[in-house]
This record gives structure tokens, C-alpha cells and sequence, in this order.
């Protein structure tokens, strides 16, 4: 199973990146490891066996099964909602549910970049060196703070007060949303809300009821709904997200 960790981002970036994180397989076997949407952008360098990978993750709109080779490991970046782009000198909307390599955006930078990551000797020292890579970050702008605003609530916001704040029409604000985003406003709320609940149906272990009600769902079945679009799953199968996998199968 993949064993998981997260290191806090230096202060001076705090406000555009959630964290870093590390993540080692360490089962004999190959896995399958479904990861779901949460609204971000992320940077990601992978090492497999020989293979040396730096790569952007768009954010996503649908859940995606992955593959873990045995003793593959993983430091990413997690940006927090609409502020992956500015940093990766990318369009969010052109890499919704994609991943690119860094190189092809950033050209001889991204590639001394994972020179540099390869020969590091630590995962500290890794962290140290992506961080180096972005500037101070500077203040948000106004679309950007109704984001996280809509991030902070976990997808409870009214939209047109969203828009309103950064005296916008509801189409503009939307239009915006998704250049900063990748992701339209009720789909960015859908996703944020999905993940508070996803984060908590470990907690509410047999209280589906109070899950959906303290996530702001209609009823329990509208949470259900919502965790099969985004997850393939229900709340209930919530647990063992990985599973021990032969190539060509997938976790359910």
C-alpha cells in the first residue's frame, strides 16, 4: 500500500500551494490507486525503476485509476485551487483532466529541474528545490480571492456573491473562474464539496444521514449521487481506495 505524507509549504507561498506531498508504494505488487477531483493543480516528479518523471497535473473533473509500480515514489506539489496556472505558466482550461509534461512548458528549465530532483538526497531537499522555483507569491487577484473564498467555504457559497465581490456579472465571473481554474464556478463548488465529504465519510462511519447534512447535500442520496460521479464510489466504499492489483485490472 502507498504510504502518504504531506509537507507544509514555505510561508512566502503558503497562499498559492496547500502543501507538498510524498507518497512511496511499498507493497511487492503492483497497485491501483484511484485518486478522485479536488479542485487543484498539481506539480508532480515520479520516480519508477529507471524512469525520472516531472509533470503538471490539470485538475480533474472525473476520478483516474493509476497505476503504482513497487517502490515507486511521488512528490507533488498541491496548488491550491486557482493558483496552479499563474505559477506553471499555463492555461488551467487547456489541461483540465490532463497531464503535461513540465518540460514542454517550461523547456530547459523544467528539464535541469528534474536533474536536479534526481541526484538530491532527500525528499526535504527535493521539496527545497521546487520550492525555489516559484516567486514570492503576490497578492490575488480579485477573482482569485472569490476563489478562495468558494475554497475556504468547501463549495457553500452563492455564486452571484462571488461575482458580485469582484464586480462582476455571474457570466464573467464564470468565464474567469475557468481561465483561473480550469473548472466553471458550480463545478468548482461541486468538486470543493465532494472533498470535505470525501475527507470526512471516515469519521462518520454509519451517519451517511449527518455526512450529507453537515456538507451541505440536499439528502443522503444527493451525496451518494455526487460520490459515484466523482469517485466511482459511495461513501460506503469509501475505505480501501488502493488495492492490490495485476496490470490490468482497476480498484473498485
Amino acid at each position: 500500500m502507498p504510504v502518504y505524507s504531506e509537507i507544509p509549504a514555505p510561508h512566502s507561498l503558503s497562499d498559492a500551494i496547500e502543501c507538498f506531498w510524498h507518497s512511496r508504494q511499498t507493497s511487492g505488487t503492483a497497485v491501483m490507486h484511484r485518486v478522485v477531483p479536488d479542485g487543484c493543480t498539481d506539480l508532480l516528479f515520479i520516480r519508477s525503476g529507471d524512469e525520472l518523471v516531472l509533470q503538471v497535473v490539470g485538475a480533474m473533473t472525473r476520478f483516474q485509476d493509476v497505476r503504482l509500480e513497487p517502490g515507486a515514489e511521488f512528490l507533488g506539489v498541491r496548488f491550491r485551487a486557482a493558483m496552479g496556472a499563474a505559477h506553471l505558466g499555463v492555461c488551467a482550461g487547456e489541461i483540465v483532466d490532463e497531464v503535461v509534461d513540465l518540460e514542454c512548458l517550461w523547456g530547459a528549465k523544467g528539464r535541469r529541474l528534474r536533474e536536479r530532483l534526481a541526484v538530491a538526497k532527500s525528499v526535504s531537499a527535493r521539496a527545497a528545490l521546487i520550492g525555489e522555483c516559484f516567486p514570492i507569491a503576490s497578492a490575488r487577484t480579485p477573482v482569485q480571492q472569490a476563489i478562495g473564498m468558494l475554497e475556504r467555504a468547501r463549495g457553500r457559497q452563492q455564486l452571484d456573491t462571488l461575482a458580485s465581490q469582484c464586480g462582476l456579472s455571474i457570466r464573467q465571473f464564470r468565464r474567469r473562474c475557468v481561465e483561473e481554474s480550469g473548472l466553471s464556478p458550480k463545478l468548482l463548488a461541486r468538486i470543493l464539496r465532494f472533498r470535505y465529504a470525501w475527507q470526512r465519510a471516515d469519521a462518520e462511519t454509519g451517519e451517511q444521514a449527518g455526512l450529507a447534512a453537515e456538507c451541505g447535500y440536499s439528502d443522503q442520496s444527493h451525496m451518494i449521487a455526487e460520490f459515484r460521479r466523482f469517485s466511482g464510489r459511495t461513501p460506503a466504499q469509501r475505505t480501501n481506495w488502493s488495492t492490490n492489483a495485476s496490470p490490468n485490472s482497476t480498484s473498485t
